[in-house]
């Protein structure tokens, strides 16, 4: 049994429950059934890892796979329906939520630079056209993105822009009698959504603070991936010129500095007659020393 005022307590949404027209006694349905297929349903997302693990003929960082925990998807249900009005969520129950919520299992494949999406969507086209794999795609694939954002998908994906810091690329599969989710990434949008996630999303939604710095943090992880991806567009010659380019820079070097003796003119500091530091000569000074 799901607790109800526990669960509200736990993921602020009684409002949106009540808002829902959901029935309580349906999501308890929901809940119950989810937890039994559980057990069988992460024996299958290992299933699916270790096959995509096993075929793959490229680079990537990591795979990694998850079943969504029986009280988020309660939660997300609620939240689809109550507040952001979803028709495809609207007469759900235990004997159709499987269809609707197509991200029960989800695998997440993390990538270096942002170009290398593309091998990885090749990857997954093909292994949707393979019989050789009970697995086929079931949705358009999309790529979440910032307004603003170097545009490295033209046409080969459906795009979804945002205001938001979330940047991913998302295909859905079925497998057998299950939907499963492929989310393709780098390793700095991994830090942006685990971040997101676990501090704002979805109960800080409209916390001020985090409006403002999540962007923030949004922004600083793209232009970590931005270097990256320029980085790995330099080949050989482009990192012999670079080279060349930057040779000429020094560094503070704090060993070899700590080492030397520590000279500095003792600062003449503008006195009134009376010994008090006179501050508007001072400042003058300050502001007119040069080096």
């Amino acid at each position: 049994m799901l607790d109800q005022e526990k669960f509200f307590n736990t993921y602020k949404v009684q409002e949106a429950f009540e808002d829902s027209g959901l029935s309580w006694d349906t999501l308890e349905k929901i809940y119950e059934d989810y937890t039994r297929r559980l057990p069988e349903m992460k024996k299958i997302a290992d299933r699916l890892q270790d096959e995509i693990s096993k075929v793959i003929d490229f680079h990537v960082h990591s795979i990694h796979n998850r079943c969504k925990d029986p009280e988020h998807l309660i939660e997300k249900i609620i939240r689809k329906v109550g507040v952001e009005k979803r028709q495809k969520y609207k007469n759900i129950n235990e004997r159709n939520y499987l269809r609707i919520v197509r991200d029960l299992m989800g695998i997440r494949i993390l990538i270096l630079s942002k170009e290398e999406w593309r091998t990885v969507h090749d990857f997954l086209l093909k292994v949707d056209e393979d019989s050789r794999y009970d697995m086929h795609m079931a949705e358009m694939p999309r790529a979440y993105i910032r307004y603003g954002d170097r545009d490295i998908f033209n046409y080969t994906i459906h795009k979804e822009y945002t205001d938001k810091g979330y940047r991913s690329q998302h295909y859905i599969f079925k497998y057998g009698n299950y939907y499963f989710e492929v989310q393709v990434r780098t390793i700095a949008e991994e830090v942006y959504a685990e971040f997101d996630h676990y501090v704002k999303y979805p109960y800080r939604e409209n916390n001020h603070f985090l409006k403002r710095y999540t962007s923030v943090v949004a922004e600083l992880l793209n232009s970590v991936d931005e270097i990256i991806s320029t980085c790995f567009q330099f080949g050989e010659a482009g990192w012999l010129d670079i080279e060349k380019y930057f040779a000429q820079d020094s560094y503070s070097d704090l060993q070899r500095m700590s080492k030397e003796p520590h000279k500095r003119e003792q600062e003449q500091i503008p006195r009134a007659n009376d010994g008090v530091i006179d501050a508007q000569s001072y400042m003058n000074r300050m502001i007119l020393r040069k080096g």
